[in-house]
C-alpha cells in the first residue's frame, strides 16, 4: 500500500521510546506555512477558563475552536510550529523540535494551518487528514471572530483536533446528545483492549457477500423521544431490534464530516478521516460498530470520492493559492484565460460539485488513505462508493459540456488504486459501488483490468419494481398497480431485470435517493418518488387503501429478497414508514421507528422478519441460480424458482386485484414431479392478510404445478419435499 498519513501523527525516533507529534500537509503552492493552536474555554462570570485535558468541560457549555482570518482565536500560551517544505509539495514539522517531542501533550488540542498563498495572502486552513473536526453546528463565521459555543460552529470550518489513534474512550455518559458529553473525554484505554472483545461466536460476522443483508441506516433520522437529529447513541440503541428484525448488515449513510448541516443526508464531505462530531464522533463510532459486531452485523460505510463539498472554503478549496488552475484538490483544465469565466476549467460529473483532480498523487492518497484508516482503526467492514460513474465516466468541462476523456481515463485508474489498496489492508472486505454504466470491468478484479467491486448497485431493478419517477421503458410495478385497475402490468418487463439479477449486484426496491427526493420539484405527481406504502396506492392511503398498500408493499421487498442479488432496504421499510426521506429535511419527515412497530406497521415488520429469516436458513436464495418459470402480464403473475443442492423453491407473486380462487397453473419443463409445501405467504393474517392460503401440500408433475389459490396481491414460497 503506497500512501501517505498527513495530519497530526505520531513520530517515534526510535523503537520502544515515546512518540513525538510532527505535522504534515499537501500544500505545492503554498510559501509558507505554520501551525498555529485554537483556544476553547468556558466561562466563569466574565473569566474564560481554559479548556484542555487538564481541565475538560460538557460539550455544551464549551466556546472557541475557531480562528479568525486575523487570527483572533489562536491560543497565545501555546507556541506556533513552523512547517518545511520537501519537493514533493509536502511541509513538515521539525522531527527534532523541542516542543514537539512529547505526542501526549498535545493530544485533543485544536490547531489549523496558517498558510501564505502564493501571492502573498494568509489563509487559515483546516487538516484535511484531520481525525476530528470540533464544531458541532451549522454557523460559518465566514472568517470573523467567534466566541460563541463549539455547538453551534460548523465543524467543517473550525479547528482541527490531535487525536491519538491508538486510544479509545473507554465509556461515556449515558445521554441521549453529543452536547452533553465531555471534552476532552478523561478515561481511555488501548485500542487492542478496547477490540479484545468484539466478537461473538455465537454471532459470527457475515464473511461472503451473498450472505449480507443490508439495512441502509441514516443516524441523524433517529433520535425519536429528543429534540435534534439523531446521534450514534441513538444508532447504538436500535442494534437490538435489528438483531430481532434479522439483517446482518448496515450501511451507514456518510457519517464523515460533512459541509451540510446535520439534518441532511451527508453526502458533502470536507474530511474524511474525521467523523461528523455532531453525531458523536469517532470513538462513539467505534463503541456502535464494536456492539454491532457482538451481534454479528457488518458494519459499511458509504464514502463519496465524486466530489467535495460544495462549500468546502477552509477545507479543499483554493487550499494554498486563489489561482483556478493551481486549486489542487480540483481538476482544472487548461488556463482561466481560456473562458467567460474563471470556473470554465472546472469539471462537472453529474454530482453537487466540481470533479477532483484524480490526477494528483496526493489527491488519490486522501480517499486511499482514509479508508484504509476505516478499515485499521473502526474495523469497518466494507465501502459503498457514492456515484463510482461521475469518477469514470461523467467527467466534463464546465464552460462547455465537452467529455473529458483523460479525466475519466485517471478516474478509473483511481478507483483500481483504490480497491488494490483495500484489498491490501483487508482481504475480505466487501466492496460496493453505485455505478450505473453497465461497464462490465467495475466487477472485474484489478488484475483482470477492472475496477475491483464486488458488486454494482442495481438501478433498473428499481426502475422496474418500484421506480414512479422513470419514464415508461421501465414496468414500474408497484406504482402502476397503486392506481388501483386492473389493466395487464408490464410483468415481462420486469422478468428480465429479476433474470438479470446476480451476487454482483446490490438489488433494492428502494434507497435513500428513490424514497421520496427524486423528483420532489416536479409538477406531475407521476414523476415524484415516495416510501413504498405510498408508491402501492399512488398518493391516496386512506384507512380503506391500506391493506392494499401493505400487501404491495409486501411483494416489492420479497422480490428483492428472493432475487438472486445482494438484498438492501431502506430504514423505515419494515414498518411501513410513510413520509418522503428528503436530503435537506430528515428532522421534521421523522418517523418513530419503536412507535410504528408496535403500532401500524407491526404487521410489515412480521413479514420482513419471516422473510429474511427465511433467506437466512435457505442457502438457494443465496445463490446465483435463478430461472423464470412463469410470467403472464394480464393475470400479473410472476413465478421463479431458485434451488441449490440443499433445496428447491418456488416463488410466485400475484398483484392482481382479485383472487385466484379456482386454482392457477404454472407450466415450465424444469419443474419435475414430486410434493411441495408452502413456506411463506404473504396474505397470512400474521402479516396483515386474510389468511387464505395454500395449507395443504402440493402435487407437481413433470412440467407443472397447480396452485389451489393465489390470494390477491400475494407473494408465496413453495418448498419442495425432499422424498425419503
Amino acid at each position: 500500500m503506497n500512501f501517505l498519513l498527513l495530519g497530526a501523527q505520531k513520530y517515534y525516533h526510535a523503537p520502544d521510546t515515546n512518540p513525538a507529534i510532527r505535522f504534515g500537509v499537501y500544500a505545492p503552492n503554498a510559501l509558507s506555512v505554520k501551525v498555529v493552536f485554537g483556544f476553547l474555554w468556558t466561562k466563569k462570570g466574565d473569566e474564560r477558563i481554559p479548556v484542555n485535558k487538564n481541565h475538560p468541560a460538557p460539550i455544551s457549555d464549551i466556546a472557541g475552536g475557531y480562528i479568525a482570518d486575523d487570527g483572533t482565536g489562536i491560543d497565545p500560551a501555546l507556541p506556533v510550529i513552523p512547517l518545511f517544505r520537501e519537493e514533493n509539495g509536502c511541509w513538515f514539522s521539525d522531527t527534532k523540535n523541542f516542543e514537539l517531542q512529547d505526542f501526549r501533550q498535545w493530544d485533543h488540542v485544536p490547531y489549523m494551518f496558517r498558510i501564505t498563498k502564493n501571492d502573498g495572502s494568509i489563509a487559515y486552513r483546516t487538516d484535511l487528514y484531520s481525525r476530528c473536526q470540533i464544531g458541532a453546528g451549522q454557523f460559518n463565521p465566514e472568517g470573523c471572530a467567534y466566541d460563541d459555543l463549539i455547538t453551534k460552529v460548523s465543524g467543517t470550518k473550525s479547528c482541527s483536533v490531535v487525536v491519538d489513534p491508538d486510544t479509545v474512550t473507554k465509556s461515556f455518559n449515558e445521554t441521549d446528545n453529543q452536547s452533553d458529553s465531555i471534552f476532552p473525554e478523561t478515561n481511555f484505554i488501548p485500542q487492542e483492549k478496547f477490540w479484545k472483545d468484539e466478537l461473538n461466536p455465537a454471532h459470527p460476522l457475515p464473511t461472503r457477500i451473498n450472505d449480507l443483508i443490508i439495512y441502509q441506516l441514516h443516524i441523524p433520522a433517529l433520535g425519536f423521544g429528543h429534540a435534534g437529529v439523531g446521534v450514534i447513541d441513538d444508532a447504538i440503541k436500535l442494534l437490538d431490534y435489528l438483531v430481532e428484525l434479522g439483517i446482518n448488515a448496515i450501511e451507514l449513510l456518510p457519517v464523515a464530516e460533512y459541509g451540510d448541516k446535520p439534518e441532511t443526508w451527508g453526502y458533502s464531505t470536507t474530511h474524511h478521516f474525521a467523523i461528523e462530531f455532531s453525531g458523536g464522533g469517532r470513538d462513539k463510532m467505534k463503541h456502535f460498530i464494536k456492539a454491532a459486531h457482538q451481534r454479528g452485523i457488518a458494519i459499511i460505510f458509504d464514502v463519496v470520492y465524486n466530489h467535495f463539498a460544495a462549500d468546502a472554503e477552509r477545507a479543499e478549496w483554493f487550499y494554498d493559492t486563489n489561482d483556478n488552475e493551481k486549486n489542487v484538490y480540483y481538476w482544472y483544465h487548461g488556463n482561466p484565460f481560456d473562458y467567460v469565466t474563471g470556473n470554465g476549467g472546472y469539471l462537472d460529473n453529474m454530482s453537487t460539485g466540481f470533479a477532483p483532480r484524480y490526477s494528483d498523487p496526493f489527491v488519490r492518497n486522501l480517499f486511499i488513505a482514509s479508508a484504509v484508516t476505516l478499515l485499521k482503526e473502526f474495523h469497518v467492514d466494507g465501502f459503498r462508493v457514492d456515484q463510482t460513474t461521475s469518477i469514470h465516466s461523467y467527467n466534463c468541462l464546465h464552460a462547455n459540456g465537452n467529455t473529458m476523456n483523460d479525466a475519466n481515463v485517471c478516474g478509473g485508474d483511481f478507483l483500481r488504486e483504490w480497491s488494490r489498496c483495500i484489498r491490501e489492508a483487508k482481504p475480505n472486505v466487501f466492496l460496493m459501488a453505485e455505478d450505473h454504466s453497465g461497464w462490465n470491468a467495475v466487477t472485474c478484479s484489478v488484475e483482470e483490468g477492472g475496477l475491483g467491486f464486488d458488486a454494482v448497485w442495481y438501478a433498473d431493478f428499481h426502475h422496474h419494481l418500484n421506480g414512479a419517477n422513470f419514464g415508461n421503458n421501465y414496468a414500474k410495478l408497484i406504482p402502476t398497480a397503486g392506481y388501483g385497475g386492473d389493466e395487464p402490468l408490464a410483468m415481462d418487463k420486469f422478468a428480465q431485470s429479476l433474470q438479470n439479477s446476480s451476487l454482483q449486484k446490490v438489488i433494492y426496491h428502494i434507497s435513500h435517493d428513490e424514497a421520496g427526493n427524486a423528483g420532489r420539484n416536479n409538477s406531475d405527481p407521476d414523476q415524484r418518488s415516495h416510501r413504498t406504502m405510498i408508491l402501492a396506492v399512488r398518493n391516496h392511503l386512506s384507512q380503506q387503501d391500506y391493506p392494499y398498500a401493505e400487501a404491495r408493499s409486501h411483494i416489492a421487498f420479497a422480490l428483492s429478497l428472493f432475487s438472486a442479488g445482494i438484498p438492501m432496504f431502506l430504514f423505515g421499510e419494515e414498518v411501513a414508514f410513510l413520509n418522503d426521506f428528503l436530503y435537506d429535511d430528515v428532522l421534521s419527515k421523522r418517523e418513530d421507528i419503536y412507535a410504528q412497530r408496535h403500532g401500524e406497521g407491526r404487521s410489515m415488520f412480521e413479514f420482513y422478519r419471516a422473510a429474511i429469516q427465511l433467506r437466512r436458513d435457505c442457502s438457494a436464495f443465496r445463490s446465483n441460480h435463478i430461472e423464470l418459470l412463469h410470467v403472464h402480464n394480464i393475470n400479473r403473475i410472476i413465478a421463479f424458482r431458485r434451488c441449490d443442492e440443499n433445496g428447491d423453491y418456488i416463488v410466485i407473486s400475484s398483484l392482481r386485484n382479485y383472487s385466484f380462487d379456482q386454482g392457477y397453473i404454472i407450466e415450465h419443463s424444469s419443474i419435475v414431479a414430486g410434493q411441495w409445501h408452502e413456506i411463506l405467504n404473504s396474505n397470512s393474517k400474521n402479516y396483515g392478510g386474510t389468511g387464505y392460503d395454500n395449507h395443504e401440500n402440493l402435487q407437481s408433475n413433470s412440467g407443472h404445478i397447480e396452485l389451489n389459490r393465489i390470494p390477491a396481491n400475494t407473494i408465496i414460497v413453495l418448498k419442495k419435499i425432499l422424498s425419503k
